[in-house]
């Protein structure tokens, strides 16, 4: 008797390591449309969409979609990746963002644009998206990559990509110092880049976009749609961008577990310090300027006394004029 064999249709589970370099790899890819939108896509339609209008009431309303669109985007990707969620995932989706944005910039911006000066005509394109097609696949080699991969769980296991303090309730202090100081230097230097050369002016083709533009050049295109912008009022996103990472940044750092526990140790020993009195501080402070100012009224009559004597004429030594010297020295240092 002839027994049907049940045949398993169930499919078997993908294999970890490639399900973490394709989820990676798309996460990435998703993260950099949705920056891309926001930064870019969405100014450009807003533009197509009001035409000429009140500047100021263009810029607010714009503001206003974009925080809205920010909130909607990342609530879908917070719920995609809790559904997602894979070891790893989201230091190798950090990762990916920079890796594809590099490979993209190197395949448009560079190599793309040094063959379109070589007229290749078919050619060019074709090695262009050979190339970048090339970039990719060793990305993907390396995101599926076992030392790789191990390499981006020790980086999320120490708490980069996740809102969980470390110890939230030890070296308070010494972290708070630590975040204010980070905070003051990390915002002289947005300052300080605001006010030297984040204006990216687009001269001569104002027609194809607005001032302050971050864009690159297309290759092998007609020159009226040449470029592809990335931000829009670079001047105003950037610091602000920058100034976002800088928040996180700061209060990730102190969280660190190596770095924490060095700033929890730091503040244990501040507190075994034996801090003086208020009152022995003034009257050590007056005893310390005042031994200053006599050691120097001192060596100030020392070396005048010894310059008198030893310019002496019977003496002899020095036979050097100082106010002679003091006036040529004087004359080389205005030069």
């Amino acid at each position: 008797m002839a027994v049907a064999e049940n045949v398993d249709t169930t499919r078997s589970p993908m294999n970890a390591r490639l399900q973490l370099g394709i989820s990676s790899l798309v996460g990435g890819a998703l993260v950099l449309i949705a920056l891309w939108f926001v930064f870019a896509g969405l100014p450009l339609l807003w533009e197509e969409i009001t035409g000429v209008i009140n500047e100021f009431l263009s810029g607010a309303l714009l503001l206003v979609l974009s925080l809205a669109v920010i909130v909607a985007l990342s609530y879908f990707a917070y719920h995609l990746e809790r559904s997602h969620s894979i070891p790893g995932l989201r230091a190798g989706t950090f990762v990916a963002v920079l890796a594809l944005y590099v490979v993209a910039w190197l395949s448009i911006s560079v190599i793309g644009n040094f063959l379109a000066t070589r007229e290749l005509d078919v050619l060019g394109p074709a090695f262009t998206i050979a190339i970048g097609g090339g970039l990719l696949f060793l990305l993907f080699l390396l995101f599926k990559s076992e030392g790789f991969q191990d390499w981006l769980h020790r980086i999320e296991d120490q708490g980069w990509f996740h809102a969980i303090p470390y110890k939230p309730t030890q070296g308070v202090r010494v972290r708070r110092g630590t975040v204010l100081a980070i905070i003051v230097l990390g915002f002289c230097g947005i300052y300080t880049m605001a006010h030297r050369g984040i204006v990216t002016d687009r001269y001569g083709v104002s027609e194809y976009g607005v001032a302050n533009t971050w864009f690159w050049n297309v290759p092998f295109m007609s020159p009226e749609h040449a470029y592809l912008p990335v931000m829009f009022k670079v001047n105003i996103l950037l610091p602000i961008v920058l100034g976002v990472l800088l928040l996180w940044f700061a209060w990730r750092i102190v969280n660190w577990p190596a770095f924490s526990d060095f700033l929890i140790a730091t503040e244990a020993e501040m507190n075994k310090v034996s801090w003086t009195s208020r009152k022995r501080l003034v009257q050590d402070t007056v005893v310390v300027l005042t031994t200053v100012f006599l050691m120097t009224v001192f060596l100030f009559l020392v070396d005048i006394v010894w310059i008198k004597v030893l310019s002496w004429r019977p003496i002899g030594v020095l036979q050097v004029d100082v106010r002679t010297e003091a006036l040529k020295q004087q004359e080389k240092t205005q030069w």
